[in-house]
């Protein structure tokens, strides 16, 4: 039996590009400053964040419309997602209680679909009922205290966020401490 060395690739030569180190050290540091804003102000980081995103998301959609498909019906979806995007983000107020309200009567709705399904099989334990019944009670404190809901959700984002942040943080620097040694 005889071995031959073949070289890894025998086309030509790829020039691979390094991710800088730092980028993603300035990316844990938003995100953990994210972190500490929902952290600190859960309510105010929470409805500015969920404003942000759903103005953005409804802006960028309407732009995508028009400039993909920018016939009759097209053109008035994108102008009417577009518009729906900016006054989302002026009406700020407004667009927070409306997604709490949906998310409010979903999980409601989720909840007592749950426990008619849970009941129709015939499942009468505790272990199968109980998270419908949590799902119905998340719905109802949503609901009935809309702040407390975003805030408790805020609070919990914080914390996931901030880890996240810090997680990144520690690998940026110990990324860079890797290229420094030049140890690849």
């Amino acid at each position: 039996m005889t071995w031959e060395v073949v070289p890894e690739s025998t086309g030509p030569r790829v020039e691979t590009r390094r991710f800088p180190w730092w980028i993603l050290l300035v990316v844990g540091i938003l995100v953990t400053a994210a972190g500490v804003g929902l952290l600190f102000w859960p309510f105010i980081a929470a409805s500015w964040f969920l404003v942000v995103v759903l103005g953005s998301a409804l802006i960028a959609n309407g732009l995508a419309i028009l400039v993909r498909r920018p016939s009759g019906g097209a053109v008035a979806a994108g102008i009417v997602l577009v518009a729906g995007g900016v006054l989302a983000m002026v009406f700020s107020d407004f667009t927070v209680t409306a997604l709490v309200t949906f998310v409010g009567v979903s999980v409601l709705f989720v909840g007592a679909f749950w426990l008619i399904l849970a009941i129709r099989a015939g499942g009468r334990s505790g272990l199968v009922l109980m998270p419908a019944i949590l799902a119905i009670l998340a719905g109802v404190v949503t609901l009935v205290w809309p702040d407390f809901a975003l805030k408790f959700v805020a609070v919990i984002a914080g914390i996931f966020t901030l880890f996240i942040g810090i997680s990144l943080i520690l690998s940026a620097t110990a990324l860079r401490r890797l290229l420094a040694t030049g140890t690849r």
